[in-house]
C-alpha cells in the first residue's frame, strides 16, 4: 500500500510529495526493500534530485540480484539510465538552443553511460523501454545502424497487441527513428489516450521528444500528440471596496468575471494552479478551477484571520463564507509567514514571488510552459509598460515580471467585462471588526519589512580543531570570505562572521546563490576540514540601525528560520528552502539547477521545510 501512494503521487505529477511519502515508508521499514527503494529513487528522479536516486538505486540493486528478481533489476538499470539521460538534458537542452547535440568529452561520456544502463537492461529481458532507449542513444551517439536495428527489434518485440502507455510511447518513438512521422504521432496519440492524464508520465515522454529532437527535428511536431498538463499562475484584482474612488472591479461586474474564468479554466488541460485567496478575482478563479477538477494550490501571505480581515471581509461577509468553503477543497494552502500583516504590503509581494515561483518550479517538472492567467485593469497606462513601478505585490507588479521572463500569459481585461445590474455594498461585520480594533490602536512610527535572501554557512568539524591550526585555518577562511565579498555584483547589504560562520544579506536571490556557490567551490578547492555547508533562504526581514554593530542590519522569523537550515545541510552542498527556490525562479533565474531534497525538520525543533539542494546547470 505504501509503494502504492508513491506510484499514485509520481503518476499525479506530484513528485515532490512522492519522495516525502517514501521518507515516511523508509524510516518505518524494519529491513531493506528493494522495491521500496526503487520507487524512492523514480521519486527523486522525477522530482530532479539526480544524486539521491543514484544513491538509492545502489542500495537497491544487490538486494535485488540476491533475489533474482529479474523484472526489479530492469526497472532498476533503466532508471540508472534516465540519470543518466536526465545529466544529458541539463548540459544540452538548457544549454544549448540549437538543433546539434554538442560533441564535447563531457555529454557523450553521458551518452554512453545511459545508454550502457540501457543495454544490460534490454540483454536481461529484451524489455522494449531500455531497448527504444538503447536506440535514440545509439543515434545521439552518431550510430545510426544500431539506431535503426535496436529500433525495429523493439517493433518486433512489442507485436501488434499493445496495452500500456509505455508500449505504445516506445511504439512511436520507434517509428520516429526509423523516419515513420505519421506512425510515431498516431502511436503517442495513443500513448497519451492511455495514460488516463498521468502527469508523471506525459512529463517523461514530452523530455525524451525534447532529445530526440536534437537528431530528428521532426520530434518537435510529434509533441503535439502528448499535451503537457496545464500549469497557471493566477493573480487578478479585489473586488472594489465600497467607496472606491475610481472604480476597477465593481461587484456589477462579478457575474461576468465569473463566467469568463470559467470559460478559461475549461479550456485548460489537467489544471495544476497556484494563487492567493482575496475577495474578487482570485475567489472566482479558485471556484471555476474547483469546478474545472484543478489541482488548486492557494498561498497566503500572512496569519489567515489576519488576512481573511484585510483582503478578504472587505468585500462583505459572503465573501468570508466562499473563501473558507474554497480553501475547504483546495489541495495545499501555504503560508508565506505565519507573522501577522502589521500593515508591511511586502508581504503581499512576497506572496505573489512564490505564487509565480511555485509555478514554474512545477511546470520544469512537468515539461510543461506555465502560464499566467491574470484579470487586469489595462486601462492603467502602465499596465503595458515592463519596467514601469507597480503597487507592491500588485497585481500588475505580477503581470509586469512576468513579461520580463518573457512568460506565456492570458490576460482578462476588466474594460472588457459587462457590468450585471448595481448592486448595493455588503455591510461586513468583520468590516465592523476590524475598524473597531483599528480605531483602538495607538498609531505609532514603526519599522517596515522587506525581501531580503540569506546566506548562512559554517564548516562542519570546526569546534574539533586544536589551537595548533585554527589561525591558518581562520585566516583562509576569512580571506576566501572577503575577497568573494569584494568580488560579488552586487555585494551584499549584511555581512558578519562569527568564528567558521558566514551571515550574508542580499537584495535578491540571484546574487545570495552566485555566491554560495562560488564559495562552495572555493571551499572544495581549499579542501577545508569537515566541509563547507551553505544554507539560503528569503523572505521579509525587518531592516533598522543596530546600535552595538553600529551599522543596520536585518532581523525577524525568516533570519531565524534561514539559521536553521544551515545546521541541516550535508558538508560540502548548498541547500535552499522552498521559499528561496520560488523566489529564484519568480526572478526569471533558470541558470541555476534546484533538486527537490524533502521535507526536512529544521535545528532545534524549528518546524519542517520543503528544501532544495543548489547547483550550477
Amino acid at each position: 500500500m505504501t509503494i502504492e501512494r508513491i506510484r499514485e503521487l509520481i503518476e499525479r505529477g506530484a513528485p515532490w510529495e512522492a519522495c516525502d511519502a517514501f521518507r515516511e515508508a523508509a524510516a518505518a521499514a524494519p529491513g531493506v526493500d528493494a522495491a521500496l527503494l526503487y520507487w524512492g529513487a523514480l521519486a527523486h528522479a522525477r522530482s530532479g534530485a539526480a544524486r539521491e536516486a543514484h544513491a538509492l538505486l545502489d542500495r537497491a540493486q544487490s538486494p535485488a540480484e540476491a533475489a533474482g528478481a529479474t523484472a526489479l533489476l530492469v526497472e532498476i538499470l533503466s532508471l540508472r539510465g534516465r540519470l543518466f539521460k536526465d545529466a544529458v538534458h541539463r548540459r544540452v537542452l538548457r544549454g544549448h538552443p540549437t538543433t546539434d547535440v554538442p560533441v564535447d568529452d563531457g555529454v557523450r561520456a553521458l551518452v554512453a553511460r545511459a545508454r550502457d544502463a540501457y543495454l544490460a537492461a534490454w540483454r536481461m529481458a529484451n524489455d522494449p523501454f531500455p531497448g527504444v532507449n538503447v536506440a535514440t542513444l545509439s543515434l545521439l551517439l552518431g550510430d545510426r545502424e544500431s539506431a535503426s536495428r535496436f529500433a525495429r527489434d523493439v517493433i518486433a518485440r512489442l507485436g501488434p497487441e499493445l496495452q500500456s502507455a509505455w508500449d505504445l510511447a516506445s511504439l512511436g518513438e520507434a517509428r520516429l527513428l526509423l523516419g515513420d512521422v505519421a506512425g510515431a504521432t498516431a502511436a503517442y496519440a495513443a500513448a497519451f489516450g492511455a495514460c488516463g492524464g498521468n502527469g508523471g508520465t506525459v512529463a517523461s515522454m514530452r523530455r525524451q521528444l525534447a532529445l530526440i529532437a536534437r537528431v530528428v527535428p521532426q520530434a518537435a511536431a510529434v509533441m503535439d500528440a502528448v499535451p503537457a498538463a496545464s500549469v497557471v499562475a493566477f493573480a487578478g484584482h479585489m473586488v472594489d471596496a465600497a467607496g472606491r474612488d475610481s472604480p476597477r472591479l465593481p461587484p456589477a461586474k462579478m457575474p461576468a468575471l465569473a463566467a469568463t474564468l470559467r470559460a478559461r479554466t475549461s479550456a485548460l488541460r489537467d489544471p495544476i494552479v497556484y494563487t492567493s485567496a482575496a475577495c474578487g478575482a482570485d475567489l472566482l478563479f479558485i471556484e471555476a478551477a474547483i469546478e474545472r477538477g484543478a489541482e488548486v494550490n492557494v498561498v497566503l501571505p500572512f496569519d489567515r484571520d489576519d488576512f481573511v480581515r484585510n483582503s478578504v471581509a472587505i468585500g462583505g461577509d459572503s465573501w468570508v463564507t466562499r473563501f473558507e468553503s474554497a480553501l475547504a477543497h483546495v489541495h495545499r494552502v501555504v503560508m508565506a509567514t505565519d507573522e501577522q500583516y502589521l500593515g508591511d504590503d511586502i508581504l503581499f509581494d512576497h506572496a505573489a514571488r512564490l505564487v509565480e515561483g511555485y509555478t514554474v518550479l512545477r511546470a520544469e517538472q512537468l515539461q510543461a510552459e506555465p502560464l499566467l492567467v491574470c484579470v487586469a485593469d489595462l486601462q492603467d497606462p502602465s499596465a503595458s509598460n515592463a519596467s514601469a513601478r507597480h503597487a507592491t505585490g500588485g497585481t500588475l507588479a505580477t503581470l509586469a515580471r512576468w513579461r520580463r521572463a518573457g512568460r506565456a500569459e492570458s490576460v482578462i481585461e476588466l474594460g472588457s467585462l459587462e457590468p450585471a445590474v448595481p448592486r448595493p455594498a455588503e455591510s461586513s461585520r468583520w468590516q465592523r471588526l476590524t475598524a473597531a480594533a483599528a480605531a483602538q490602536q495607538p498609531r505609532r512610527r514603526r519599522d517596515e519589512r522587506t525581501l531580503k535572501s540569506m546566506l548562512f554557512a559554517d564548516v562542519a568539524g570546526y569546534s574539533r580543531l586544536h589551537d595548533a591550526v585554527i589561525p591558518d585555518f581562520q585566516r583562509a577562511f576569512l580571506d576566501a570570505a572577503a575577497s568573494l565579498i569584494a568580488a560579488a555584483d552586487p555585494r551584499p547589504v549584511e555581512a558578519k562572521t562569527w568564528g567558521d560562520g558566514l551571515y550574508l544579506v542580499f537584495d535578491g536571490p540571484r546574487a545570495a546563490t552566485s555566491f554560495a556557490l562560488a564559495f562552495a567551490e572555493r571551499a572544495h578547492r581549499a579542501d577545508w576540514p569537515g566541509g563547507v555547508r551553505i544554507a539560503l533562504h528569503a523572505g521579509p526581514v525587518f531592516r533598522f540601525f543596530d546600535p552595538v554593530m553600529a551599522r543596520d542590519g536585518c532581523f525577524g522569523a525568516n533570519v531565524t528560520r534561514a539559521a536553521r537550515i544551515e545546521p541541516i545541510t550535508p558538508p560540502g552542498l548548498v541547500y535552499a528552502s522552498e521559499a528561496f527556490a520560488a523566489t529564484l525562479r519568480s526572478d526569471g533565474a533558470d541558470d541555476f539547477a534546484l533538486e527537490y531534497v524533502g521535507a526536512l525538520p529544521l535545528a532545534k525543533g524549528y518546524g519542517e521545510s520543503r528544501i532544495y539542494r543548489v547547483e550550477r546547470r
